[in-house]
């Protein structure tokens, strides 16, 4: 075949170069991901490239001498081989390649195994090394070397390698197993001339270059973190077979050669000794590092077993049934003998009944999820038959190969479990009566609410009138026997399955079971057995109870049905005690008006949602408007009109009365400066509360406003209740006498009402005495009605007071109050409370004349 005709070789020595180049782009660019640097594939992508170059060489060089031709191509070829040891060698860590000797009589061991079988292929059975010139015995012995030390590098890579990255090791041993016999067999082609042979070598290498750069697909590259995973011992296996895998590939082409009838050459004898004796050296360096790893693990098993012993936490080891595997010492301590938790028992069984389900759900997830790490209580039973309390925290380990199981780390809390439960019972327990307190109770509304849909259940909220007065006759001593006593009468009226608690200082509570009608009774009972008398130490008591009863089917939170209890006790209380009302919605609107009223009251006078009303005073004996009574007005922009008798306790509470009557008294003050009158001035009568007398700013308030309007002090009259003057603390005597220092009038309201006294007019700093309308509503037609009426007036008289009827409704009531010498009177007979304008257009009308019936006249 001509030089200017490319045969067969030449061509597949072209496509090889070309699959070279190509694969030496796809180790170099696949190996950018795989490692930083120029390590790995990057180092390993020039090698394929090298026997391009050589090709080019001899196609440049195009020498004559076949030996000549083997040179130029395997010159720059060795290079690259280097270059593929090299880069073999770093695509694991170093810390793989370390242990001693071990690595290095693997890898020598290999290296002669290959050297033999490569060398059979370069030169063949019949060939010496002898009979090469020497320039081609060095070309071809470097051929030889790279190329097995190639081989020899991709099995010792198998044998280090990550599991995970096996599949890999195998393809790139495949590979250079291809082109290490590939680039003999082109060798001795060319040696021979023997183009067949050639053509076989071309597809081995073919064959290699395509698995190299499968192998870099393959890789999935070091592990991206530092932990460790589970080691399956495939690794460890496959790196102990390998070198008698390498000796027996060794003495196997020993025995073909033999078997062929060749003579079998020094060479080929002296490698399969070394590799025989290098097996040996293997196997005993092998042992030797088995023997120090077992007695480093066996150190270290007992320095473990020690720290268990001497821990005062005892572990238990389970297995992934939970059936115990293991249990150290301390485990058998605490629970008073060694086999009280016996290996291979199941902890199910061992743990207290209502603790195995929870153990069960903490320990057994649900299929394919791990558990996580955490902590569960659990009761072991003891020798002597009790349960221990145990805390454990506990580890999932039965993904781990090596350990496979759970461990529980346990510590005694049976102790601190007492102490626990001593203190709850202090913390939950009245200490008079020994029933649940409000929290303990609490506790049980909360369950009792969770269980609302399947058992028909009522609150009964008690609320004991007449502890004060035992109080103050007995002392503290006999009202904690009466709480004790009172408790006992109602543990022994309901039933069993009934909870009674105290829940405040006359407050108690049953939570009871039945249909509304049946805890209707169970009211009535409760109410007749407190009502019943009580012998104490320091004699006989009457007591008297209301009850709030709530179903707990209406509530939806135990405040919330708190709340309606104490609505409800409260309305029964107001309906008289000794009586059980049932909690309505009417009682949740009421309470939720008195807190709207609550929020809108501060400043609902600068808002102009107050005003000031007059009601008209009458002398008796004038038929003449001698003053008028200042009344407070709220129209609310929602709710309406709103009485005084609703928001003045509220203002009271919410803090804001003092404000509200400085706002009133310089309102009236001012207006009542307008009014028409006669000879003498109209008095202004302005209601005062004891929250604002308690204040101790009544004298200040008042001083303010005289100053402000300029109305005369002994045009003004503070009207203040009778319990108001009669109240301990002596700031109350000292403000109403420097009120009246100043000239301002004092009048004693709503006398008639609660525990009024005519003994007490003589005391009280006071000028004028107003009859409450209660007092004189049957003065026209109850003969002792009116004797009292009278005589309370000539009292007054005597005293050089001036008496005011309030709430005269009839002419009846206004003749038998003025035959009785009353001075005043004041009603809607007479007049209405009116607006100002009203008044001064009334005032004007009848020159201050008012009288039934004679309005106008003179």
């Amino acid at each position: 075949m001509s030089a200017s005709t490319p045969g067969p070789g030449h061509v597949g020595d072209l496509a090889l170069g070309a699959l070279g180049i190509a694969t030496a782009a796809v180790l170099w660019t696949a190996g950018r991901s795989k490692q930083s640097g120029w390590r790995g594939w990057r180092l390993f992508a020039p090698a394929p490239l090298m026997p391009v170059v050589g090709l080019v060489a001899v196609t440049a060089a195009a020498p004559d001498s076949p030996l000549e031709q083997v040179a130029l191509r395997w010159l720059p070829t060795v290079p690259g081989y280097v270059l593929a040891v090299l880069g073999i060698l770093t695509l694991v860590a170093p810390s793989r390649l370390r242990g001693g000797a071990r690595p290095a009589v693997e890898l020598t061991l290999f290296l002669i195994a290959c050297v033999l079988v490569v060398q059979v292929l370069v030169l063949g059975p019949e060939v010496s090394w002898l009979d090469l010139e020497p320039s081609g015995r060095v070309v071809l012995a470097a051929a030889v070397v790279v190329t097995s030390a190639t081989v020899a590098a991709a099995v010792l890579l198998l044998g280090v390698i990550e599991s995970r990255r096996q599949p890999m090791a195998l393809v790139l041993l495949a590979a250079t197993a291809l082109l290490a016999p590939g680039r003999a067999l082109g060798t001795s082609a060319m040696l021979t001339e023997e183009h067949a042979v050639g053509d076989v070598g071309r597809f081995l290498v073919a064959g290699g270059l395509v698995l190299l750069g499968a192998a870099v697909l393959l890789d999935p590259g070091p592990c991206p973190d530092a932990s460790p995973r589970p080691r399956t011992g495939r690794s460890t296996h496959l790196r102990q077979l390998l070198p008698h895998l390498a000796m027996t590939v060794a003495c196997f082409g020993a025995a073909a050669v033999s078997l062929t009838g060749h003579r079998i050459s020094p060479v080929i004898a002296v490698g399969g000794s070394l590799c025989a004796v290098l097996a040996v050296l293997h196997r005993w360096l092998t042992a030797r590092d088995e023997q120090l790893l077992g007695a480093r693990l066996r150190r270290s098993e007992a320095y473990f077993r020690s720290l268990v012993a001497a821990s005062s936490d005892a572990v238990l080891v389970l297995d992934g049934d939970l059936r115990v595997t293991w249990s150290s010492a301390t485990l058998g301590t605490t629970l008073g003998s060694p086999t009280a938790v016996p290996v291979g028992a199941d902890l199910l069984e061992l743990v207290h009944p209502e603790d195995a389900l929870p153990v069960a759900r903490a320990l057994l997830p649900a299929a394919g999820d791990a558990t996580p790490p955490g902590e569960l209580r659990l009761r072991l039973r003891h020798a002597d038959g009790t349960w221990r309390h145990l805390e454990a925290g506990f580890t999932d380990l039965r993904s781990d190969t090596v350990v496979g199981a759970v461990v529980l780390h346990c510590r005694d809390t049976t102790e601190r479990v007492a102490r626990e439960q001593a203190l709850e019972q202090v913390a939950f327990t009245d200490p008079v009566t020994a029933l649940p307190n409000r929290a303990g109770f609490e506790q049980r509304l909360e369950a009792a609410l969770a269980e609302a849909g399947t058992t028909c259940r009522s609150l009964l909220l008690i609320e004991l009138d007449g502890l004060d007065e035992v109080r103050e006759d007995a002392g503290r001593d006999v009202v904690t026997a009466v709480l004790v006593e009172v408790g006992r009468r109602l543990r022994a009226t309901v039933r069993g399955c009934d909870a009674v608690s105290r829940v405040g200082g006359g407050a108690f509570a049953v939570l009871a079971e039945g249909a509304p009608h049946a805890v209707d009774l169970l009211a009535d009972r409760c109410l007749s057995v407190i009502e019943q008398p009580l012998d104490t130490a320091a004699g006989l008591f009457d007591l008297s109870a209301s009850i709030g009863v709530v179903d707990l089917a209406a509530a939806e939170s135990v405040a919330d049905l708190m709340t309606r209890a104490e609505l409800a006790v409260r309305a029964a209380a107001a309906a008289g005690t000794g009586t059980a009302l049932r909690y309505r919605p009417a009682l949740g609107s009421a309470a939720e008006r008195r807190a709207q009223l609550r929020e809108d009251l501060p400043g609902a006078w600068d808002r102009g949602e107050l005003s000031v009303l007059f009601q008209p005073v009458v002398s008796l004996s004038e038929r003449r408007v001698t003053g008028v009574e200042a009344l407070l007005r709220w129209q609310h922009p929602r709710l309406g009109e709103v009485p005084p008798a609703e928001f003045v306790p509220i203002a009271e509470r919410a803090g804001v009365i003092g404000e509200l009557q400085r706002w009133a008294l310089e309102t009236a003050a001012e207006a009542v400066l307008t009014l028409p009158h006669g000879p003498v001035p109209l008095r202004l009568g302005v209601n005062i509360s004891a929250s604002h007398v308690a204040a101790r700013t009544l004298v200040r308030d008042v001083a303010a406003v005289l100053q402000a309007t300029g109305l005369a002090p002994e045009r003004l009259i503070l009207e203040i209740t009778e319990a108001t003057l009669m109240s301990e603390g002596e700031h109350v005597t000292v403000d109403i006498e420097a009120l009246r220092l100043m000239g301002v009038h004092v009048a004693l309201d709503d006398f008639g009402t609660g525990r009024s006294s005519l003994a007490h007019l003589t005391r009280l700093p006071i000028d004028v005495l107003k009859l409450d309308h209660a007092f004189v509503l049957r003065v026209d037609r109850d003969p002792k009605a009116r004797a009292l009426c009278e005589s309370v007036v000539a009292i007054a008289g005597a005293l050089g007071l001036d008496v005011v009827a309030e709430g005269v409704e009839t002419p009846a009531q206004l003749g038998a109050l003025r035959a009785a010498g009353c001075g005043f009177a004041q009603g809607f007979l007479l007049a209405r409370p009116m607006r100002l304008l009203d008044l001064v257009g009334m005032l004007d009308e009848g020159a201050g004349l008012l009288w039934p019936g004679l309005v106008g006249s003179r």
